[in-house]
């Protein structure tokens, strides 16, 4: 499947899987995700060496079973005994605040 965004302007970008809206489309419709399989969502603009890419983010339909209006999933590199990503859900105020970090957009 493939989401594709409108015109963007601002520095982070986020689309509902189950209601795509402002100008986002999906193909093919309706989007549905299947039972233990594992997506993998980024963005990108441009081509060749002027492409950028945003950093992606996993999930299952049993991951973002429990996701509700306004919340984001994440995941963040944690440096324990055994370091790793964990899912992380934070609210979309927090997103939009972490979008504009450059500390975290680098």
């Amino acid at each position: 499947m493939n989401f594709t965004a409108p015109s963007l302007d601002g520095r982070h970008a986020s689309v509902r899987l189950d209601d795509p809206q402002d100008g986002w489309t999906v193909e093919p419709k309706p989007f549905v995700l299947r039972p233990k399989v594992l997506y993998h969502a980024y963005g990108y603009r441009g081509q060749g060496h002027a492409r950028v890419n945003t950093m992606d983010v996993g999930f299952s339909a049993e991951s973002i079973a429990g996701l509700k209006p306004g919340s984001v999933l994440i995941q963040r590199y944690e440096e324990k005994a055994s370091p790793h990503w964990v899912d992380t859900t934070i609210t979309q105020e927090e997103f939009d605040r972490q979008a504009q970090s450059p500390t975290i957009c680098q």
